[in-house]
């Protein structure tokens, strides 16, 4: 079974002024996921991983080549209609805590949806699912700063390979 193309980019070029010169911060960069791939994106600091996540992410325009996100040229779509495709289709789990430090981490998820009209219930349902997926079935109701750490060892005695930071 194929899977559709969730985004594709091509040839995407991001530069900056800085005074009076020129930085070239992604050059020629062209990358396509489908539907339910996960991306991580490393590199050394200063490489442009940031960049190329607010491109990604609808939060920043590159300065040449085209990105394709649910079929639609991005650079044809207006305000309305990129803040409500960051809202329903984009989720980013950042490297430093982005998180609300008084909620739960079930209620952090649960947060964007309220802003998305969907109900109680369902909002409770996505979030521990979604979470389930990410590994934190069991830390639902922790507080962020109660989420950094290894995961507990296994009977085994062996760590469980998961790390969260």
């Amino acid at each position: 079974m194929e899977r559709e193309i969730f985004f594709r980019m091509r040839n995407i070029d991001k530069d900056y002024r800085m005074g009076g010169e020129t930085v070239h911060v992604l050059k020629n960069i062209s990358l396509s996921v489908d539907e339910g791939e996960y991306l991580s994106v490393l590199g050394p600091s200063g490489s442009g991983k940031t960049t190329l996540m607010n491109i990604i992410g609808c939060l920043d325009t590159p300065t040449a080549g085209g990105y394709i996100l649910r079929g639609r040229a991005v650079e044809e779509m207006d305000e309305t209609e990129l803040a409500a495709l960051r809202n329903r289709e984009i989720g980013f789990v950042f490297q430093n805590s982005q998180l609300l430090p008084r909620l739960s981490a079930r209620k952090n998820v649960e947060l964007p949806m309220i802003y998305a009209g969907v109900p109680p219930r369902e909002r409770k349902k996505r979030a521990e699912q979604m979470l389930e997926r990410v590994g934190l079935a069991d830390r639902m109701d922790h507080l962020p700063s109660q989420l950094s750490g290894e995961q507990p060892e296994t009977d085994s005695g062996r760590r469980s390979g998961h790390h969260r930071t």
